[in-house]
């Protein structure tokens, strides 16, 4: 839904469609398509004016990319749609190029097919649908609309290839990536390695409450004018019930003071907003800051692209404890649902934790909260089990609100979902009980997870969480309450081929969230791959197959994932012999 290419051009206003365009009926179906997901997208969340919903607002920074390493400026948008000024870097960078230097170098000499079905990538040629969007930008959109170009160094003589990727970064649901200009490694993937924390310090006994709440802000309060002040009435009648609490973290939020306001918490809480759209407030009764920022450690995959992903963090010192000192981190993570987004799931983790080893200092007490967009079955949360210790999480989407620390799993005193108070996530809230005895473990010791009590069942945390996932966090088919198991950008699986497999094209293979939704209607599918462009269909694929991942490899223009049954087996083995190391 760009402007640079001619089949992708569609005008959201009014619904009506470029009648200089003529766009094909599949492509009016797409672009419709394309609206009611994201109508239906928990992550979807104005920044305009109420008028233009959250369907234009995520489309609109979607095509928010520029289009190479050597073009810096941003990609332009389509009259009818303004430009939204928000953090985010070039969509150029949304799949890495470990495999994409040989496999592109080799299409000069491999004769094509071969070489393009291994990469997941097409040069457009003259004949072909996408060939033509490059002649229409050539000759009608540079002509009529250079502002939509220009800004970006693409002109008239601007190579084929880089105006192909210029078109495919716009709109990677579109145009292919042409194969003679591989994806950059991500920048969130460059030094992604695990630090070593800590334990608590020694210290007198503090008892912590946490919130943690993604606030569904666009329609929340942006549509719904807060409905009645149901998420703050949720927020006071918790936090009156059983005490106050001491942080709260708030993800799809644009204004604290919207939320405590309403309910008098202001007088108790200082709130904090941070570019990513996600706020954070302490108890100023009980502790005192110290130091506060922002950091990024994620992006969202080019499918599903709303930008960076960021942790806001705080640093405070307790006015009842005074040598007790807690470093607090609220996260919302990158989209697709359990893919990690470009970075991956590991090296999302290892960002997050590497925020705590640079901004914190040994002996505080650690905790991170949010919706991650990655529950148990991703690799994200998975890498975090070893690391420190999962105090809850919820059942939304999964469970992709979770609460973690550095303090023993024995002193995690209390969990609760508290309800959505007309959102789309629950609230959830941990109360940790810090003592001396946190220190036993010396620092670098490495223990097996240690169980907490939940409800009358001594079970551990992360196990319950894995487990879940074929329980009541299980997703369902309609985009509301959709979650795909697993997914991998970059990635091929290799799987046995003996098994059942089947392929999809058109609306099915359109992103990899689609391709994932298939899977996941079908009881024999276990694993997917989803190709920007194969040689075999002409366009993008969806393959689905009954078998096992026999192993992995970095492939450009590939996402693999599995469904959530079989991602849930493998937490579930995970989860019972994770490991904590600090």
């Amino acid at each position: 839904m760009t402007p640079p290419g001619k089949l992708q051009r569609w005008w959201l206003a009014g619904a009506s469609f470029c009648s200089l365009c003529l766009p094909s009926v599949s492509v009016v179906e797409q672009a419709q398509e394309d609206l009611r997901s994201l109508n239906l997208d928990n992550e979807c969340m104005a920044q305009d004016e109420m008028r233009e919903g959250c369907a234009v607002s995520a489309l609109q920074r979607r095509v928010r990319s520029s289009s190479l390493e050597a073009v810096n400026e941003e990609a332009p948008i389509s009259e009818g749609l303004r430009l939204l000024e928000e953090e985010g870097s070039r969509a150029a960078s949304a799949t890495t190029g470990t495999a994409a230097s040989s496999d592109a170098a080799a299409l000069t000499s491999d004769s094509d097919a071969v070489a393009a079905a291994r990469v997941g990538c097409h040069n457009c040629a003259p004949g072909e649908s996408c060939y033509d969007e490059l002649q229409w930008a050539r000759n009608v959109g540079m002509k009529d609309h250079p502002d939509w170009y220009l800004p970006s160094g693409i002109t008239p003589g601007t190579p084929d290839d880089v105006l192909q990727a210029f078109i495919h970064n716009s709109n990677p649901r579109g145009t292919p990536r042409p194969c003679t200009i591989p994806s950059p490694l991500p920048w969130c993937k460059h030094g992604a390695i695990a630090p070593a924390l800590w334990k608590p310090s020694s210290g007198a006994n503090l008892h912590i409450r946490i919130l943690t709440y993604n606030l569904f802000w666009w329609n929340l309060f942006r549509i719904r004018g807060g409905n009645g002040r149901s998420a703050s009435n949720l927020i006071a009648g918790a936090n009156n019930q059983n005490g106050n609490f001491d942080f709260m973290g708030f993800q799809e939020c644009e204004d604290p003071g919207k939320v405590l306001d309403p309910v008098g918490l202001s007088g108790t809480f200082e709130g904090m907003l941070s570019g990513h759209a996600i706020c954070m407030a302490y108890n100023k009764q009980k502790w005192q800051l110290l130091a506060n920022g922002t950091d990024d450690v994620g992006e969202d995959m080019a499918t599903k692209y709303y930008g960076r992903r960021g942790v806001q963090w705080m640093r405070l010192s307790s006015l009842e404890v005074p040598d007790r000192k807690l470093f607090f981190m609220n996260h919302h993570g990158p989209l697709s649902v359990n893919s990690g987004g470009v970075c991956g799931g590991q090296a999302t983790a290892y960002n997050l934790l590497q925020v705590m080893a640079r901004r914190a200092e040994v002996g505080d007490i650690l905790v991170l909260v949010g919706d991650f967009n990655a529950n148990a079955a991703s690799l994200t949360v998975q890498t975090l089990w070893s690391h420190l210790v999962q105090a809850f999480a919820g059942t939304s989407f999964g469970g992709v609100d979770n609460i973690f620390t550095n303090i023993d799993s024995h002193n995690v005193v209390s969990t609760s979902i508290l309800g959505s108070g007309g959102s789309d996530h629950d609230a959830i809230s941990a109360t940790l009980n810090v003592q001396p005895a946190d220190t036993v473990q010396g620092a670098g010791a490495t223990v097996k997870t240690k169980l907490p009590l939940v409800g009358t069942n001594a079970v551990s945390q992360p196990l319950l969480a894995a487990q879940e996932l074929l329980g009541a966090a299980r997703p369902g088919h309609i985009w509301q309450e959709f979650w795909c198991g697993a997914m991998e950008d970059s990635t091929e699986y290799v799987v046995d081929t003996s098994g059942w497999s089947l392929s999809l094209t058109g609306r099915s293979a359109v992103a990899p969230d689609d391709c994932c939704r298939e899977c996941q209607m079908r009881n024999e599918c276990k694993t997917f791959i989803w190709k920007d462009y194969s040689p075999a269909v002409q366009g993008k694929e969806c393959v689905l197959s009954s078998s096992a991942i026999l192993s992995k490899r970095a492939m450009d223009g590939f996402v693999s994932g599995m469904a959530y049954t079989a991602a849930a087996e493998v937490a579930i083995a995970k989860a019972a012999t994770a490991k904590l190391s600090m």
